[in-house]
């Protein structure tokens, strides 16, 4: 069987990788000055995360068009597939499953169709999707692919750091007048987040320098993942690689790593997290 790997831009997965990979994906939008944009395929990234300090008003975002996540469906149609396999994003941060769902209905007489809810997003999305890819390499079926990820999920383990304190409040995740507000801002604190199954992105502390975030990161990696094991590390930047590269080897000096992947983060998960932003996923190697 011929099977269509499709999943969200939310997964960070580089657009030259998809395409190469021939893996379909579904944009969420990017609202702005009243004009939508599909975050990977009509907007220069670089232009907009530099600009996202002076964007007034902030932009909104909404999940793929029911036009587009049908037209998906329907070239893997026409590319001659017999399957679609769709990882797709958590519902506490989108609505996305549900628009692909409908979609999915209206072509189940042509093409079998697979909605994995993956209780996830961004890098550890991907890493379930990379992972995916590899397993349709070796002739896994859309089913054993499924069964692996069921068991995979929670060995998966995201967490990064936000520089950009201004994102934060214009967001609205941190009040300016509030105390907290306040003192992150004194202090210039860089807040710590990661990705757990229940919540999807949730707060872990602040550091307030490099130093101290780095050291909060590898701690949780260790209490996350096992010591003999051997890893995958999927690094994901708002524009700052240095420190993905800084992050990456702090990270290898404590796990197995047998490969590391550098992605920009995606347009919409730029706009929450901020310029500057870095998020390490750490994934198990899919076995020979």
């Amino acid at each position: 069987m011929k099977i269509k790997l499709v999943t969200d831009a939310s997964a960070l997965m580089p657009l030259e990788m998809m395409e190469k990979e021939n893996i379909g994906y579904y944009e969420s939008l990017l609202l702005m000055d009243d004009k939508e944009f599909r975050e990977l395929s009509e907007l220069d990234y670089e232009e907009f995360v530099n600009s996202l300090h002076e964007l007034d008003p902030y932009p909104t975002t909404s999940q793929v068009k029911p036009e587009d996540a049908l037209s998906v469906i329907k070239k893997a149609v026409k590319d001659g597939y017999d399957e679609v396999l769709y990882l797709g994003v958590t519902p506490k941060v989108s609505s996305q499953m549900n628009v692909v769902r409908l979609a999915s209905k209206t072509m189940k007489k042509e093409i079998k169709i697979h909605l994995y809810p993956t209780e996830t997003t961004c890098g550890s999305q991907g890493a379930m999707t990379y992972n995916a890819m590899k397993l349709l390499k070796k002739g896994k079926s859309a089913e054993e692919i499924m069964d692996y990820l069921d068991g995979i999920k929670e060995k998966i383990y995201t967490i990064g750091v936000n520089e950009d304190i201004k994102t934060l409040f214009r967001t609205g995740r941190v009040k300016r007048g509030s105390a907290k507000g306040i003192l992150v801002t004194l202090l210039r604190m860089k807040p710590i987040a990661h990705i757990t199954l229940e919540d999807a992105f949730i707060g872990y502390g602040a550091g307030t320098s490099y130093k101290s975030v780095l050291k909060k990161m590898i701690a949780a990696i260790e209490s996350k993942t096992e010591p003999e094991k051997e890893y995958n590390l999927f690094m994901a930047d708002a524009l700052n690689r240095e420190f993905a590269k800084v992050y990456a080897n702090e990270i290898k000096k404590v796990r197995k790593i047998k490969e590391v992947h550098y992605w920009n983060m995606s347009p919409v998960m730029a706009l929450t997290a901020g310029k500057k932003s870095v998020t390490a996923t750490i994934a198990p190697v899919v076995e020979d």
